[in-house]
């Protein structure tokens, strides 16, 4: 009878810490992060800093908190991690003229981008706020630790890349060949530009100008390259030259793309791609540095959904050099009019979160449940194939529309 007893209390002992271990895993793999910066609430991601080179962050546009996780991760990831360059959702020539004002102050360049994308989500008082923030922090810091922008995305707003582009070529010797050619583009960026000094009114000035002008001119100035690569170099700095590259690159993917914008699922497909591929331009150029991103949710997924490759996923490819090497954290928002990628994972996180913001390690999320929690209703994969954390956003605003 004792024996009996016995097993019987050993059973229930056994089965009573499997279920605290369900039950408690998120309430201790969590933290509690205030909304000024404090580098310890983030501590929970001290694991992974040193074995990986990419940290992404997956937002859902248009929400205001999404900026001060945002300036704390790039805070915390230059600190503990030696990160440098921030990759942005725009485009390469976007991204030199944000670079331009955090490295001047001026904020023409910042107000040239901002203008642009008037009626995005992006066109936000907090979106201003928070390349300012990063303007100030930049300038506690060393020159060499300063963190850089790399846009990586279609320039959307392709009148910027026809205004960079004439920016490196402006006032240069390529001879009689290219002379028409560098006209064209100096009278086209200087009608949709005429005062960089003043932006405000740059949409009106693109009405008229059509994707067209940035291919031909783009294709246009790629053949002269191609033939004359060597005078371009002796030309050009090795930043300009960089510059240009990149820049005609991409200028040409986002007319090729756009030109198809009936077929979303080819233009978001080619998108993915196009990322992954700018990406890799930039790694070649730049070499091992650390990088971290914050884009909107889709692209941080590391595994493929539905047949459709995001960024994160073509990051973790076998040929890519950042295989196995990336850390995606994914916002999860706690608010009846924001859907939210998985109920489940909703529901767990609210009921061990108390305060705004809420940090979850995910490696052993399966260790909670009887069965993989899926990254939504179809997918029965485990969610850590996509993210391997979380951060509950509670009763998230809207931006503040300029």
């Amino acid at each position: 009878m004792k024996k009996f007893i016995f097993l019987f209390l050993l059973v229930l002992t056994i089965s009573g810490c499997s279920n605290v271990e369900k039950a408690e895993y998120l309430s201790i793999n969590k933290s509690e992060l205030k909304s000024s910066y404090d580098s310890s609430d983030y501590d929970k991601l001290t694991d992974d800093l040193k074995t990986n080179t990419i940290f992404l962050a997956g937002e859902m546009h248009g929400i205001k908190e999404n900026y001060t996780l945002r300036l704390n991760l790039i805070k915390f990831l230059r600190e503990n991690a030696d990160v440098k360059y921030y990759l942005a959702e725009m485009g390469y020539s976007s991204s030199f003229y944000i670079n331009r004002y955090l490295s001047t102050g001026d904020e023409k360049y910042l107000f040239l981008v901002t203008n642009s994308i008037v009626g995005s989500y992006d066109y936000s008082l907090e979106d201003v706020e928070f390349w300012r923030s990063l303007y100030k922090y930049n300038n506690s810091l060393p020159e060499k630790e300063k963190i850089k922008v790399i846009g990586l995305d279609l320039e959307h707003q392709y009148w910027i890349s026809i205004i960079h582009l004439n920016d490196i070529l402006r006032n240069k010797d390529l001879g009689s060949d290219m002379t028409e050619v560098l006209e064209n583009l100096n009278r086209l960026s200087s009608y949709i530009c005429p005062d960089m000094n003043n932006t405000e009114n740059i949409l009106k000035n693109t009405q008229g100008i059509k994707i067209l002008y940035l291919k031909k001119i783009t294709e246009s100035i790629n053949t002269d390259l191609r033939k004359r690569k060597f005078l371009y170099k002796k030309i050009l700095s090795k930043d300009e030259f960089r510059d240009l590259e990149l820049t005609l690159s991409n200028s040409s993917d986002t007319a090729r793309i756009y030109s198809n914008t009936g077929n979303s699922r080819y233009f978001n497909c080619e998108r993915e791609k196009s990322i992954y591929n700018n990406f890799l331009k930039v790694y070649g150029k730049l070499g091992s540095g650390k990088y971290f991103g914050q884009w909107g949710g889709f692209h941080i997924l590391q595994k493929s959904r539905s047949d459709e490759d995001s960024f994160a996923s073509y990051l973790n490819l076998k040929d890519s050099p950042v295989r196995k090497k990336v850390v995606s954290i994914k916002f999860v928002y706690d608010n009846n009019k924001h859907k939210s990628t998985n109920r489940k994972l909703l529901n767990a996180f609210k009921e061990y979160s108390s305060s705004k913001f809420t940090l979850y390690k995910l490696k052993n999320f399966n260790s909670i449940g009887e069965s993989p929690c899926p990254i939504n209703d179809y997918d029965p994969s485990d969610i850590t194939e996509y993210f391997q954390y979380g951060i509950l956003i509670r009763n998230p605003k809207k931006v503040t529309a300029l």
